[in-house]
């Protein structure tokens, strides 16, 4: 089903209703998007856009600078969901066919290095 005005108001809602910060955020949004039959990313953008959408704390430790110094194995999973955070807090739309061929180490590098640009 296409975004519509009422339906994008409803997610805010119920977004903001849910009092999301840094650490439930993402559960939040996995949680409306099922609801709305809508994906992740999609519910994201709208939040974003919104301006209410509550971002996860960035990773300690510089995240771009730890991957290109090749330190310690990294979650996959972990790694391509902070991604995808820091390419909609840019206001994009992830592609998840793309970020799934990535390692977790690449995915970790990009992170850090879109988070820098957002911050910057």
């Amino acid at each position: 089903m296409a975004w519509d005005d009422d339906k994008k108001a409803a997610v805010i809602a119920a977004y903001e209703n849910s009092e999301p910060t840094p650490e439930t955020s993402m559960e939040i949004v996995k949680e409306l998007a099922e609801e709305y039959s809508e994906s992740p990313n999609g519910v994201r953008m709208i939040l974003t856009k919104a301006g209410v959408y509550v971002k996860k704390a960035p990773v300690s430790g510089g995240g771009a600078a730890k991957a290109s110094t090749g330190g310690g194995r990294v979650s996959k999973a972990a790694a391509i969901e902070t991604l995808t955070g820091a390419i909609t807090d840019a206001g994009q739309e992830a592609d998840e066919e793309i970020l799934s061929k990535l390692t977790g180490k690449a995915a970790q590098y990009f992170a850090g290095i879109i988070a820098a640009i957002n911050n910057g």
